[in-house]
């Protein structure tokens, strides 16, 4: 893995640069030390491990506007970001040869030194209610940005269909419980419904993070900075706090609300739509892995024990935001 590493870094100004593999999952990414200033840079080559993290946000074109993004949030001082380098061509995607996976894609971006976000910091609950009110502060940042048309994925009914029928071939196969894949159908049926009664609303919708997870929140001198935008897109702004909100233990979930709720209109009543959006994004998480054979066991175990639970509540319009 250094060896493709090696290869990308030629088209980059450093000279003899430190590279630490890191892990390759959605990318392969390494921590890359320029010795002459001791400065620390991400390096993403874009192959994914699963076929299921593959689409438009591995193309050229995809890759493109996750750069735009990055930048202009970082020009506009929306948020601290982790800022793209540009390679010796001006360009903020690189185009390599690879003996390995062919001609390939990467990316360079600074690195943000800090801690990953762990939930036992001791003024945990001031870094979550600044979490929220950065989530915010994305959104509102987004939603200048909607008249433009940027190459990225789509978190919508069509995704909610498109999951389906993955979640369907992956039964078929033996990779989920036919009866629960009967209810997660019921599931999504409702946030379907859900989904229109948002599109009635202004500002519902626009670019998101769509990926939150602990590991992609980086504490930095108190503040809890959002890294990893490889599955940014377009989607409800409440999935993005649903995907938040499911990451953290329940007792820290109202403050991250309060939190969004001092930047950006949003009321405790919308609860039950942020549930609606994590059952999305988890059932879209399944799809990463649900052909994958070596990767896929967690999720008949995972998917019969919140589908026997969770699932049944939601159905029966009980609140479950806290149970997660």
């Amino acid at each position: 893995m250094i060896i493709e590493a090696e290869k990308v870094l030629l088209q980059y100004s450093f000279i003899d640069p430190i590279i630490e593999f890191i892990r390759h999952n959605e990318n392969i990414t390494f921590k890359v030390t320029d010795k002459t200033d001791n400065k620390n840079y991400l390096l993403r080559i874009h192959k994914p491990i699963s076929e299921g993290f593959s689409g438009l946000q591995h193309t050229r074109d995809g890759l493109q506007a996750e750069m735009f993004f990055l930048r202009e949030i970082d020009q506009k001082n929306i948020l601290k970001v982790q800022r793209p380098v540009l390679n010796q061509k001006g360009e903020l995607v690189t185009e390599y040869s690879s003996e390995q996976f062919g001609t390939s894609l990467a990316t360079l971006l600074e690195w943000i030194e800090g801690s990953t976000l762990t939930q036992d910091e001791d003024n945990i609950e001031q870094i979550v209610y600044r979490l929220g009110r950065n989530l915010a502060s994305l959104h509102e940042f987004s939603r200048t940005l909607m008249p433009l048309e940027l190459h990225r994925p789509v978190y919508n009914v069509t995704k909610i269909d498109e999951t389906l029928i993955e979640l369907g071939e992956g039964t078929d196969k033996g990779a989920l419980n036919q009866e629960d894949y009967e209810v997660i159908s019921s599931v999504l049926l409702v946030v379907k419904e859900q989904l229109a009664e948002l599109d009635a609303r202004d500002n519902s919708w626009g670019f998101i993070h769509a990926d939150f997870q602990l590991g992609n929140v980086v504490v930095s001198e108190q503040n809890p900075i959002l890294i990893d935008y490889c599955l940014f897109g377009y989607g409800y702004y409440l999935f993005d706090l649903g995907s938040a909100s499911s990451m953290l233990k329940s007792e820290l979930r109202k403050t991250l609300l309060e939190g969004y709720a001092s930047k950006s209109s949003f009321s405790l009543d919308e609860i039950r739509y942020i549930e609606g959006q994590i059952f999305m994004d988890i059932f879209i998480s399944y799809v990463f892995f649900i052909h994958d054979s070596e990767r896929n066991g967690w999720i008949k175990e995972h998917a019969s024990k919140i589908c026997s639970t969770l699932c049944l509540d939601f159905l029966e319009g009980k609140e479950v935001y806290y149970s997660f």
